[in-house]
């Protein structure tokens, strides 16, 4: 990284790694993170990558973060989804039992009718197989000597995916990000342009310490050797993600040339967060194919939504109430 010359003081290399449960270090770092004082990091979680920021001071690289990857959620085994159909049929269960009676204890003849019934109904005769779920969810961690912490997640939209993706006739990703000690989540979403092939992304930023609300928009490059990337603001570029993409690996500088948002570290998260998801792009637009079939095909029960999604999409006000 010695060779690479930045713009701004506050740049970032995003280093996310092809195979996280072979790299050398993730074992001491998972150790690390299950004795820290952060709830965030739990059980089910790999560390896939890591994140340096640059010290102009220095004229080097501090590592300074940790990534981290869901993989019940991203790679869900049989009992995980399991449990998802298990959720799924015992609603089906109570709302054909209200079909045949909607009060009251079933007789012999309407608990007959019942079982017929589940008998041949397709959501109780699902099979691991048939369903996807498949969800992206990546935690930053930022790492001292003495503790570590959480700083942000960024967490695919499923549900919004698949409403976006059947109006455009293509999948486009949806995703959001939530910092810590901020209320309010960053939704980045894929914009549908039929001129333009490569993927764009736009997202609004509020900058708290100017009250100034920012347009953000991420366009992948037409012609790169790597996954690169054009950060504008307000229409005028001001920043660039230079990155190399092999297989689910994939580093990237990240470099911002507006000096006030490039001294802005929530700024530079919300970008940090972003650059570490796009490794895996390829696969949640292959999921979101897959759920955009299966509700043209009128199977809408087998595009299963995570409860942790629906918790997210929940009204702040109701949660509050």
């Amino acid at each position: 990284m010695s060779w690479w010359r930045s713009h701004s003081d506050n740049a970032r290399y995003v280093d996310l790694w092809m195979f996280p449960s072979m790299h050398p270090t993730n074992v001491d770092l998972l150790q690390r993170l299950k004795s820290a004082d952060d709830r965030q990091f739990g059980k089910n979680m790999d560390v896939c990558g890591t994140v340096s920021e640059y010290d102009a001071k220095r004229k080097g690289w501090i590592k300074s973060h940790l990534i981290g990857l869901r993989t019940d959620v991203w790679t869900p085994d049989k009992v995980e989804k399991q449990q998802a159909i298990n959720r799924l049929q015992k609603n089906r269960r109570e709302e054909l039992k209200d079909d045949v009676k909607y009060r009251g204890r079933l007789s012999a003849k309407e608990a007959v009718e019942l079982e017929q019934q589940l008998q041949d109904d397709a959501i109780m005769n699902l099979k691991t197989g048939d369903i996807e779920q498949r969800r992206l969810v990546l935690k930053h961690f930022k790492t001292t000597t003495k503790r570590i912490h959480w700083v942000g997640s960024i967490e695919e939209l499923s549900s919004w995916e698949v409403t976006n993706s059947l109006a455009a006739r293509r999948p486009l990703l949806s995703l959001a990000v939530n910092l810590s000690g901020i209320d309010v989540f960053t939704v980045m979403q894929q914009q549908h342009r039929w001129l333009r092939y490569p993927a764009v992304y736009g997202f609004v930023f509020m900058d708290e310490s100017t009250h100034r609300l920012w347009n953000i928009t991420v366009k992948r490059k037409w012609v790169s050797f790597g996954a690169d990337f054009d950060i504008e603001g307000d229409g005028k570029h001001i920043g660039a993600i230079d990155g190399n993409l092999i297989g689910f690996g994939y580093n990237a500088y990240i470099d911002v040339y507006e000096p006030t948002l490039a001294q802005n570290s929530r700024f530079m998260d919300v970008l940090t967060l972003f650059t570490s998801s796009v490794g895996f792009h390829k696969g949640i637009w292959k999921s979101i194919k897959r759920r955009m079939k299966l509700i043209r095909a009128g199977q809408w029960f087998q595009n299963s939504i995570d409860l942790d999604e629906l918790r997210l999409l929940e009204a702040p006000r109701r949660r509050s109430a």
